[in-house]
């Protein structure tokens, strides 16, 4: 097949897609309009959305982890897919389609172009340093979770998953020691492990599913005396590769129980910035799991600066939910600084199709994030049915 003829068509896909959206952000802004009174002027049609994804990750809510201020319960089941899939999904869906394609062209063109590539590698932090953040991170959090321990508030890793076992309070200072010396930081791996291990026996498996980071935490220490480049590229994979995975699981959250956010957004009123509460949690859902994939596939300059600006907005959210937002978010901020000043790994790079045109590469790019989402839903409907309620 001609690979212009290919492209040609690539092109025509989204010129169709942008002439079925247009009427419908026109009948959106209309409909949400007569639904609750407009607190910011319609700025258009994209613009007015991309303003919208934006503002509601100033706001916060978008990375907050909700379990951690309201009620909760897992043992109903999530939305419906048939409910979850509305018109406003599908249409921010395929409006998502368009500007993940927009996004992976431009940035497979800066990535082949080079731009500020050699000043980045200037810039780049050394191994060690990186590992001795890691390090004083990790020393803080599970410090900060040593004395919750002394109180009547004592968890395994985050503030919802609530224990009463005395002993944990030493795993967490025996953590909170061991990080700071390579040779037991090996130590401070295994027991975050058996941390989660632990907090998987107490409140579920499919619960933790929240949390692979702290998978990729332990993974990340407990080879830490491995020296071999290959080993120093499975620990920052696994890191990285953990983290991006959390953000993508907690963006269905917003799809399968927005009911447990309502609360709060009655609360908070100005958060919705005139959107419906059902439609700002479609969004938030979409802006978060393309965040999410974009951290794990760009390979220019922008996972970066995306990278950045997401650690930005989670330290900018403990201002409005505290200290338990700061303690529950300490690696993620950390991780994503780790990635802002020492860069992706090489192993990313799999997905670049160097010898391919960017219009190729940007539908290729655009099929994987379609297929991610379809392959996150399946798992996220289907592990809660085989993992929370295997008998139902």
């Amino acid at each position: 097949m001609d690979p212009n003829r290919a492209d040609a068509g690539c092109e025509m896909t989204t010129r169709d897609a942008a002439i079925v959206i247009g009427p419908w952000l026109d009948d959106l802004v209309r409909r949400h309009r007569d639904r609750r009174p407009q607190r910011f002027k319609p700025l258009g049609r994209i613009p007015a959305l991309a303003a919208a994804a934006l503002g509601l990750l100033w706001a916060g809510e978008a990375v907050a982890h909700i379990k951690w201020f309201a009620p909760y319960d897992l043992d109903k089941p999530p939305t419906p897919i048939a409910e979850v899939i509305s018109r406003d999904f599908i249409y921010l869906f395929l409006l998502s389609t368009m500007c993940v394609y927009a996004f992976f062209w431009i940035d497979r063109l800066v990535y082949r172009q080079k731009f500020f590539a050699e000043r980045l590698g200037r810039l780049t932090i050394s191994q060690d340093m990186a590992f001795l953040v890691m390090r004083v991170a990790t020393s803080i959090l599970f410090s900060a979770l040593f004395i919750y321990d002394l109180t009547d508030r004592s968890f395994y890793l985050t503030p919802e998953l609530l224990t009463h076992d005395p002993a944990i309070k030493w795993i967490h200072l025996l953590i909170a020691i061991s990080v700071w010396y390579r040779p037991t930081a090996i130590l401070a791996g295994i027991g975050i492990l058996i941390l989660y291990v632990l907090a998987v026996r107490a409140h579920g498996m499919y619960h933790l599913l929240d949390y692979p980071i702290f998978v990729g935490i332990g993974v990340y220490f407990a080879l830490a005396n491995f020296g071999k480049s290959l080993w120093v590229t499975l620990r920052y994979v696994t890191l990285y590769a953990t983290t991006g995975i959390t953000i993508l699981w907690g963006s269905f959250e917003k799809w399968g129980y927005p009911n447990w956010t309502y609360p709060l957004l009655e609360k908070t009123e100005w958060l919705l910035m005139g959107m419906s509460p059902q439609f700002y949690m479609i969004l938030a859902g979409f802006v978060e799991f393309n965040i999410g994939f974009i951290l794990l596939s760009s390979a220019s300059i922008f996972s970066r600066l995306i990278a950045f600006g997401l650690a930005a907005l989670f330290f900018l959210a403990v201002f409005e939910f505290g200290i338990i937002d700061a303690i529950g978010h300490l690696m993620i901020m950390t991780v994503l600084g780790l990635l802002t000043v020492r860069g992706p790994t090489d192993a990313r790079y799999f997905l670049v199709l160097s010898d391919k045109s960017l219009w190729t590469e940007a539908y290729f790019m655009t099929g994987l994030y379609m297929l991610a989402l379809n392959i996150m839903f399946l798992a996220y409907y289907g592990l809660y049915y085989l993992l929370q309620h295997p008998a139902g």
